[in-house]
């Protein structure tokens, strides 16, 4: 069987994923075909990671998201499709171009579709038209990868069945995070922490949160912060922070340099608005053995956090929650500590990197065996869509 699976760009989470699909297809004599458009992420310049063992296709090396055109995108993908004659096509969201025409082929062609997507209905406002032909477009859709059980009713809202619908979307690989490490680059920071880690933008409510934590200072807490990473709001947290000597920034780090910060945290924070799809931050953390306090709007928060369990949950618009969850884990004993530690441990090690391939696999085989036929309209739709580049000011 010839699988393909096909994406904007396959950069920080998703080489190590596909490393496990590839192999576990290669024992099972199946081949994996893996195009991607840029070699250079779209979204995040930080998160490219090595890749060549996995014989990616590049489709343009030496252009960027300015310089493509959807209608190069959609040619060209079209075109490779027709020459490997996959029995399957994966695909990511189908707002991008690569999807369009991934799907316009499968369906052309009578080949088994599979999407996978990680973001809930609440996460992006979209108006009628735009909800209905997304809509049509999932109709054609043989069966779909998605993080969790969580997601479930966000994904029957777009028409899927229960059937249809697989997880294990959103992993990272625990053994590598779980492994003992020495702090040989970061001595010069406090011995115990509260630590964020992410783009520093506006969805993330990092100023929220730091604005709960200066009062948390204020009323007499003594945990130091230290916050990971770059972006628009990253002025803006400075200013904020300014004249507090427990605060220290530093820039985005490498998995192998994080996985050092990761030692002496005493909790990671991730306050973010629902447009925080899932945060994989959130796994790495538990799977190195540590408490999370998450908002309730994050993607991950219903799967992996069990209140008081293994972490906090709080609403994202209160500092009040934010202080009282500081002040419980600054009082919290060894023995309360550790016994939350290896609850996290416990929940994270169902999400591995074997979840992903199980769910890639099962969604592979329902939709070979379940091939939708679509109606002459769904079949015009498919056909007319060519999704979309933002920020891409080619058309």
């Amino acid at each position: 069987m010839k699988i393909v699976i096909v994406h904007l760009d396959f950069n920080a989470y998703f080489p190590q994923r596909l490393r496990a699909l590839k192999f576990f297809l290669a024992n099972k004599g199946h081949e994996l075909f893996i195009f991607e458009m840029l070699g250079t992420p779209m979204l995040y310049s930080f998160s490219y990671v090595e890749k060549n063992d996995l014989n990616i296709e590049t489709f343009y090396p030496d252009k960027t998201y300015q310089t493509v055109s959807r209608k190069m995108i959609n040619r060209d993908v079209y075109k490779r499709l027709m020459e490997i004659n996959p029995d399957i096509v994966i695909t990511g969201t189908i707002v991008f171009p690569p999807s369009a025409a991934a799907i316009r082929w499968a369906k052309e062609n009578k080949k088994a579709l599979v999407v996978f997507e990680n973001a809930k209905v609440s996460a992006f406002p979209r108006n009628k038209i735009v909800t209905w032909v997304k809509r049509k477009i999932y109709g054609v859709v043989d069966s779909f990868v998605c993080p969790s059980s969580d997601y479930i009713e966000d994904l029957k809202y777009w028409g899927f069945s229960k059937e249809q619908i697989f997880f294990g979307l959103n992993v990272t690989n625990n053994r590598f995070w779980a492994e003992k490490c020495q702090n040989t680059d970061f001595r010069m920071l406090p011995k115990h922490y509260f630590l964020t880690v992410g783009r520093q933008v506006p969805f993330k409510n990092l100023d929220t949160f730091l604005k709960a934590y200066l009062e948390y200072k204020r009323q007499g807490g003594n945990i130091p912060l230290v916050m990971v990473g770059e972006g628009a709001s990253h002025r803006e947290l400075e200013v904020l922070s300014s004249g507090i000597s427990d605060i220290t920034f530093l820039p985005f780090q490498s998995y192998e340099k994080l996985r050092q910060i990761f030692i002496n945290a005493k909790c990671l924070f991730l306050p973010s608005f629902k447009k925080e799809t899932w945060g994989l931050i959130v796994n790495e953390a538990m799977a190195a053995g540590k408490i999370v306090a998450v908002s309730t709007e994050c993607g991950c928060a219903n799967t992996l956090v069990k209140e008081r369990v293994n972490g906090f949950l709080y609403n994202p618009l209160s500092e009040k929650e934010m202080i009282s969850i500081m002040f419980e884990i600054q009082n919290m004993s060894i023995d309360e500590i550790h016994k939350m530690q290896n609850e996290g441990r416990k929940i994270i090690s169902n999400w591995d990197l074997d979840k992903f391939v199980e769910g890639v696999y099962s969604a592979a085989l329902y939709a070979i065996s379940h091939k939708k036929k679509i109606s002459l309209l769904d079949h015009l739709l498919v056909k007319l869509w060519k999704g979309q580049m933002k920020n891409n000011s080619v058309k």
